[in-house]
């Protein structure tokens, strides 16, 4: 089966390019590129348990974004993803990603599947909230 492309299923072009530009960077390890997709005043968190994952966050503002995405960096391998669906208004966008990460404590690697819950103003993304299983995130992690 073929690798599906990113693609919209209703809404604003424009939104396909700004999270096909989001994903580039977050998967090449390009914290700054990633957060400058952020507004000055952007959010971006994971939903965890901060005792099981503490890199989750919350992040707020560009700085904060770049820095908390850099912990993920240095803690998780991007080994391979794939964004499966995009669903997309005007000014939000759901988005379903498979990954496979590689923990950098133990070496252990594992398949995730992700939904990402985006919104935006003027172009920029104002919040994203990722659901993911974090308790696998932490046993991959060796915290658990």
């Amino acid at each position: 089966m073929s690798q599906p492309s990113l693609r919209v299923i209703s809404g604003l072009p424009y939104l396909k390019e700004r999270l096909a530009e989001l994903y580039a960077a977050r998967r090449n390890g390009q914290a700054e590129q990633f957060a400058a997709g952020f507004a000055e005043d952007g959010f971006m968190r994971i939903v965890a348990d901060s005792r099981l994952v503490p890199e989750a966050g919350p992040f707020r503002g560009r700085a904060a974004i770049a820095k908390g995405v850099r912990q993920l960096f240095q803690r998780y391998e991007y080994v391979d993803g794939l964004v499966v669906d995009v669903v997309a208004e005007f000014d939000r966008a759901v988005i379903r990603r498979q990954l496979t990460l590689r923990s950098a404590s133990t070496g252990a690697v594992a398949d995730f599947d992700t939904a990402d819950f985006v919104r935006f103003r003027n172009g920029e993304i104002v919040e994203l909230t990722q659901f993911m299983d974090t308790a696998s995130l932490a046993v991959l992690a060796g915290r658990i």
